[in-house]
């Protein structure tokens, strides 16, 4: 029986060269490329492979123009529904989250950095440890999801410039 890690790690550098490749940044995951020819001894057993990951990130962004998030969530709602009209967009996308949520559901939450009115100031990725994966239904998943006290294995730090 092959362990999931084992078949994980080529994909994971796969991911990681193809990264690089496309923006020359090989977060979060390039700390990864010191497995590649590592050999895991009896000892490190517990080490690597590592049976399951959580990526947790945050990005922070000054909202710089409401009525410019508003009206991104907006577009975006109408590309999701095509046969709503503007009225049902306004109606949906009535606060700055709800215009956040149609961006992301359109585009991807890294989407937001192209949206018209914010501004990102900062930004944490963190890959940790994570022995309990979220399994395909929520409600059973642990009543802490974010284990505190999990291992960090890797974590990459952004800052922007300040709009």
């Amino acid at each position: 029986m092959v362990r999931a890690g084992e078949e994980l790690l080529p994909v994971l550098l796969e991911y990681v060269d193809a990264q690089f490749e496309l923006t020359g940044i090989g977060y979060p995951l390039g700390i990864l490329m010191e497995l590649e020819d590592e050999e895991v001894d009896e000892g490190d057993a517990e080490e690597w492979p590592v049976e399951g990951i959580s990526v947790l990130q945050r990005h922070d962004y000054v909202v710089t123009d409401e009525d410019a998030v508003l009206a991104a969530g907006r577009q975006a709602y109408l590309q999701a529904w095509p046969e709503d009209d503007e009225a049902a967009a306004a109606a949906d996308v009535n606060h700055v989250g709800r215009a956040l949520y149609q961006v992301a559901h359109a585009e991807g939450w890294g989407s937001l950095r192209k949206v018209p009115g914010l501004a990102p100031v900062g930004g944490f990725t963190g890959v940790v440890r994570q022995d309990e994966l979220l399994g395909p239904d929520p409600d059973d998943w642990a009543a802490e999801v974010l284990d505190e006290d999990a291992e960090l294995l890797y974590c990459q730090e952004d800052v922007f410039r300040a709009p």
